[in-house]
């Protein structure tokens, strides 16, 4: 076996790293498992031996991206020396990757955004992930001191996932502008910050 054969990623791996990217960038309905296939150098029994179907490759995605987010928040908070500090270094990470050229908005919301139906289990493996994180964004403004943490983390969350919906017409500078002084507000009026 040669070593470019053998440096080279399973299957399976190559298969979800190609439909995770066709995926974010045309959407999951829009893009087939032909092209999943051809794109990854792939067979379509090398895909539906890893994953039995479709919606099981995308779960698989989600899942991933889910797990990255929840690393990312760490990664990003970890410095801050205050809750509040937190929060705010979340927000001004979201509004920096608003700005990189090829970034279109949160995997998981896009994803969610092509199956509206509550019952379809990528529409709800998204929930159940923005659930998580307006979970941990309360927990960060109840330790920050907010008054009504609760509220305060559905105002971020909204905020948040606005600022992505807003990249389109606002583009990537501007709604990070806004994502930016639109916390300021939020975390002066709940925590005096």
């Amino acid at each position: 076996m040669s070593s470019a054969t053998a440096d080279r990623p399973k299957a399976a791996q190559r298969i979800q790293s190609a439909a995770k990217d066709l995926f974010y960038r045309q959407g999951i309905r829009a893009t087939g498992v032909e092209e999943v296939c051809r794109v990854a150098e792939a067979t379509k029994m090398s895909l539906y031996r890893a994953y039995p179907s479709k919606d099981a490759l995308v779960a698989a995605i989600l899942a991933e991206d889910a797990a990255a987010y929840d690393a990312w928040f760490e990664a990003v908070t970890a410095p801050a020396a205050t809750p509040a500090d937190k929060l705010q270094a979340v927000v001004a990470a979201i509004a920096a990757k608003l700005q990189e050229p090829d970034y279109r908005g949160c995997p998981l919301l896009l994803a969610q955004a092509g199956f509206p139906d509550p019952q379809h289990p990528t529409h709800q493996a998204v929930a159940a992930h923005k659930s998580r994180m307006r979970a941990g964004l309360a927990e960060l403004a109840s330790e920050a001191g907010a008054r009504r943490p609760e509220l305060m983390a559905d105002t971020l969350a909204m905020l948040i996932d606005g600022a992505w919906a807003a990249m389109p017409y606002l583009g990537g500078a501007r709604a990070g502008e806004v994502l930016l002084a639109g916390a300021e507000v939020i975390l002066r009026d709940a925590i005096g910050q």
